[in-house]
């Protein structure tokens, strides 16, 4: 059985999935030029991603993933922290840009983590094709409904690590289940990932453009009226 918060994280990535199955976009198999080290996630997706690794015995294939990943930056606001920031009316700075090379889980354009991967990459799509130094094309109600998504994830992880993909990997090898993976990275090599990464926030409000609500409504009731057990996904996230 999963733990409670995976289970819900689940629920999060399958209900979007049925919300944007009817988009028309233009990513194939083997089209990876979004795929770089510019990923954020929270603790509870790096947890799904050991898992998987441990299951499938590729705990010496992450650890190899991890030495090659270039510098990070440790971001200043998570996406509920820019949020909350935006919804008081602050006028917030845009953050440096992030690593732009390419995610070490590529193996020949295919994600080798694929079904693991964080909502950042599960919700990064195009309507045009992409090549290197483009930028995606999405319709503005996609991108809120993404990033209301992020916003649940980040609420459901509230208080854990969050960052860098790479970096909170490398962070969560200090878990008593990734022990195996510690001996196979350089020394300290967690600690330095751990302070490159801050804590997931509280949902503050959603940050969602004017108008679109009524095409993202449907997605945030699926998540929020899911069952676990006899309580709804809303009930929980609520404390209650």
């Amino acid at each position: 059985m999963l733990p409670l918060k995976e289970e819900i994280l689940h629920i999060i990535y399958e209900s979007f999935a049925k919300w944007s199955a009817g988009f028309s976009f233009a990513c194939t198999k083997n089209c990876a030029a979004c795929c770089t080290q510019n990923v954020t996630m929270t603790a509870i997706e790096g947890e799904v991603i050991h898992r998987l690794l441990r299951e499938d015995g590729r705990e010496a294939w992450l650890a190899q993933g991890l030495r090659e990943k270039g510098a990070t930056f440790r971001p200043r606001m998570t996406t509920n922290d820019f949020a909350g920031a935006c919804l008081q009316g602050e006028d917030i700075q845009p953050e440096q840009v992030g690593n732009m090379s390419p995610c070490p889980f590529l193996e020949e354009g295919c994600c080798r983590i694929y079904e693991a991967r964080p909502f950042a990459c599960r919700c990064f799509a195009s309507e045009q094709r992409c090549f290197s130094g483009t930028s995606a094309l999405l319709p503005e109600y996609y991108l809120s409904a993404s990033t209301a998504v992020m916003q649940i994830i980040e609420h459901l992880g509230q208080g854990e690590y969050w960052g860098n993909m790479l970096d909170v990997l490398a962070a969560l090898c200090d878990l008593p289940e990734n022990k195996s993976y510690a001996a196979l990275l350089p020394p300290s090599f967690t600690n330095q990932a751990r302070m490159q990464i801050i804590k997931a926030k509280p949902l503050p409000g959603f940050l969602l453009l004017d108008g679109k609500m009524e095409k993202i409504s449907p997605l945030l009731d699926a998540i929020f009226t899911s069952k676990v057990g006899e309580k709804t996904v809303e009930s929980i996230l609520n404390g209650r």
